[in-house]
């Protein structure tokens, strides 16, 4: 599996601390005229209402003196303590921080998951393509003629262009028995030569007739083929 670049790492890492600098830059600047209005809205004198003032008593019919008023004097409450200013903790250094690592890795994780992914099909794919599965060899199988039962089989198929006795017929089939080509090939080759046949426009081809595949006959087998031929070897011997 291919390893990913160290320079995305880096970009993240680097972009968590930032953010979390940044960030940590506006509380501490956000903070002193936090406290200072905090601190100002919990010392600030509560404003107690005056007590009423008592009613005037009724007047008198007799004596006729007038008694003076006196206002008694309102008494003060005594205000209640301040409460001391509450120290700010580096804990809000802490949450911002944690929240930008979490804001980044889930923008930036899913990038680097799938440029992994990427990186790894691209790799699995051309390496499929460069080194295909191994085919399995085709097992050739020897296969021994009957030139008795290849006579019978030529005698049926063959006959009609090359004669009763392999010796040809004129403007047909060639003298089998005399060929320099059925002599100088393999018996495979020949199986493979009878199994194609050949046109008449082939180079090869000296009497303008075409040789059919399998002389005509399609339901013959490679054994059948191979019998036919080693009943020609009867007559014409292998001399490579």
């Amino acid at each position: 599996m291919p390893e990913l670049s160290l320079t995305q790492p880096l970009l993240l890492i680097g972009g968590v601390l930032v953010a979390t600098f940044a960030l940590a830059g506006i509380l501490a600047l956000a903070m002193p005229w936090l406290t200072r209005e905090v601190q100002a809205a919990q010392t600030a004198p509560e404003q107690t209402p005056a007590p009423p003032r008592p009613a005037a008593a009724p007047a008198r019919a007799a004596p006729a003196r007038e008694v003076p008023k006196r206002e008694v004097p309102a008494r003060e409450v005594p205000a209640a303590p301040a409460a001391p200013p509450q120290p700010i903790g580096p804990w809000p250094f802490v949450i911002s921080g944690l929240a930008s690592l979490v804001v980044l890795a889930v923008i930036f994780y899913p990038t680097l998951n799938l440029q992994g992914f990427a990186a790894v099909a691209s790799t699995e794919g051309s390496a499929s393509i460069s080194a295909p599965a191994p085919q399995p060899e085709p097992v050739a199988i020897a296969l021994k003629g009957d030139a008795e039962r290849g006579k019978e089989l030529y005698l049926s198929t063959c006959v009609a262009c090359h004669g009763p006795e392999a010796k040809g017929v004129p403007g047909l089939g060639q003298n089998l028995t005399t060929s320099a080509f059925v002599r100088q090939q393999t018996d495979e080759q020949l199986v493979e030569f009878i199994k194609r046949g050949r046109m008449a426009t082939d180079p090869a081809n000296v009497t303008g007739m075409p040789m059919p595949p399998k002389g005509g006959n399609p339901a013959l087998t490679d054994q059948d083929l191979m019998d036919i031929v080693a009943f020609l070897r009867t007559l014409n011997p292998y001399q490579p």
